[in-house]
């Protein structure tokens, strides 16, 4: 009988995509505004996933500076969209700096493309981190542009003919809208011409090359178009959150987005959305009270396994401490969230090394059994 995983993978992606959009417009309509953020939050970083995915997933290029293009984004649309910017005059309709955004977004994508051409592997990973420190710093000590570590804030919101997205409501819809159409751009190239010739860079680039695929000018356009996703992520993240400063672009950003790509599934978009619900939506959601209030209803099943940890701590002599109230998990999993992101990162990569929910053809390429080398007769 076939999984549940290899039933998923048999439903057309559009169904996923329709399935996705369906649960957060429900949630726009019958949730809060503090669950609605964490939606907005989850769907933020499933679009920068889907950019990085044509990186990495498609390409197989490591990126570790991805939170540049990001950065990228909310800057341009902060040093041009908010009053108080030192260095531009006046106020820029988002809608105009928005497409500006994506395109510059672009064009710093394949500036970083450029010098990393020959590049492969750990190298590659090491110079585009980085270069997102580059970015960072270089927004920390540009004052007369960015205002350096105070920022920028009371960006104008975008508009539309009945007033202004102001509402976290109105922007979960924004965001939704950029991820379908991120979803139907990214799944259009990746069963292309363009998404096959990156397929094979990321297989065997040399092989590939010797087919007579341009290597460089595909990179060079997954560079641009994954940094064009990002920028668009942070030209609706500005507005939303109204601050834009360099602390909030560090190298976490793209570990967090890195991360639910692998642990969700290179490759697959729907994989990419299963990773941002487990590694963004779940701490915010175990922060909140009503979520400690459901797991104080388990707190029988904590005793048992503290009562479990007290007696291999007596036959052991260690002490490996107890599980806390539920009241406290949400705080301790943003206390460890980096340890909790590793240990998934390695579970992952020894359990389901193509990711929980990866494309077909790259599972079955997982799957593959290793010829046995021929013997010497």
């Amino acid at each position: 009988m076939p999984s549940i995983r290899s039933q998923l993978q048999q439903v057309p992606e559009w169904a996923h995509a329709l399935t996705f959009l369906v649960v957060g417009l429900l949630g726009w309509y019958f949730l809060d505004d503090t669950w609605v953020r964490v939606l907005f939050l989850v769907t933020l970083y499933a679009t920068l996933g889907m950019g990085l995915n044509v990186v990495v997933g498609l390409a197989g290029l490591l990126d570790l500076g991805f939170v540049a293009f990001f950065a990228t984004g909310a800057y341009v649309v902060a040093i041009w969209g908010a009053p108080i910017s030192p260095s531009v005059e006046g106020v820029v309709n988002y809608w105009v700096l928005l497409p500006m955004a994506v395109f510059i977004g672009a064009g710093v994508g394949m500036l970083l493309g450029l010098p990393v051409l020959p590049l492969r592997g750990d190298y590659l990973a090491i110079v585009t981190l980085g270069f997102g420190e580059i970015i960072r710093i270089l927004a920390l000590n540009m004052d007369d542009y960015t205002r350096g570590s105070s920022g920028i804030f009371a960006l104008a919101k975008p508009d539309y003919g009945a007033g202004k997205i102001d509402h976290v409501g109105d922007f979960l819809i924004m965001i939704l809208i950029a991820a379908m159409v991120v979803w139907f751009v990214t799944s259009r190239l990746r069963d292309s011409k363009v998404g096959r010739a990156w397929e094979a860079i990321r297989e065997d680039e040399d092989v590939a090359q010797g087919m007579g695929i341009n290597t460089t000018r595909y990179k060079l356009m997954a560079f641009a178009i994954g940094a064009s996703i990002g920028a668009l992520g942070g030209a609706i993240y500005a507005p939303f959150v109204d601050f834009v400063a360099p602390a909030q672009f560090g190298l976490i950003v793209s570990i967090n987005v890195l991360a639910l790509v692998i642990i969700g599934g290179m490759g697959n978009t729907s994989g990419v959305v299963v990773g941002s619900a487990l590694l963004i939506g779940v701490p915010e959601l175990l922060q909140f009270e009503e979520t400690a209030n459901l797991l104080a209803k388990f707190g029988w099943l904590r005793d048992g396994l503290n009562t479990v940890i007290d007696g291999f701590n007596a036959i052991s002599f260690a002490d490996l401490g107890k599980l806390p109230p539920s009241e406290e998990w949400g705080d301790k999993l943003a206390l460890y969230r980096f340890i909790v992101f590793g240990a998934l990162l390695v579970l992952v990569m020894v359990l389901r090394p193509s990711g929980l929910f990866p494309s077909r053809r790259r599972e079955l390429e997982f799957q593959a059994e290793e010829p046995e080398p021929a013997g010497i007769a």
